[in-house]
């Protein structure tokens, strides 16, 4: 069975203490409105860290996954362009749930 130390992520709540259980997106861009995400879970991958996100007003149950970059009042929330870092953080995640059920 494989060790705590030995896993793939670290388990992190950085966001959720510095901002709360929920946070609004805001589109800087102003494609899409501001919109409330529920805080599933956060991670540390290989030094970087990433928030799985949920909308809280939708009924289904579809999660985002975000890299996390700066702190505080310089926090960004971005989507996750390359393939590979995506790949290698959604296997993170899926060990993650697999230890949380056994």
């Amino acid at each position: 069975m494989m060790e705590r130390d030995q896993r793939l992520a670290k388990q992190l709540d950085r966001l959720e203490r510095e901002l709360g259980a929920e946070i609004i997106l805001v589109d800087e861009e102003g494609v899409d409105r501001d919109t409330r995400y529920r805080i599933l879970r956060e991670l540390d991958l290989g030094g970087k860290h990433y928030a799985v996100l949920q909308a809280a007003d939708v009924t289904e149950p579809e999660a985002y996954v975000f890299r996390v970059t700066g702190a505080g009042e310089n926090c960004r929330i971005e989507h996750i362009e390359d393939d590979t870092e995506w790949d290698q953080v959604a296997e993170a995640i899926d060990e993650m749930l697999y230890f949380d059920e056994t």
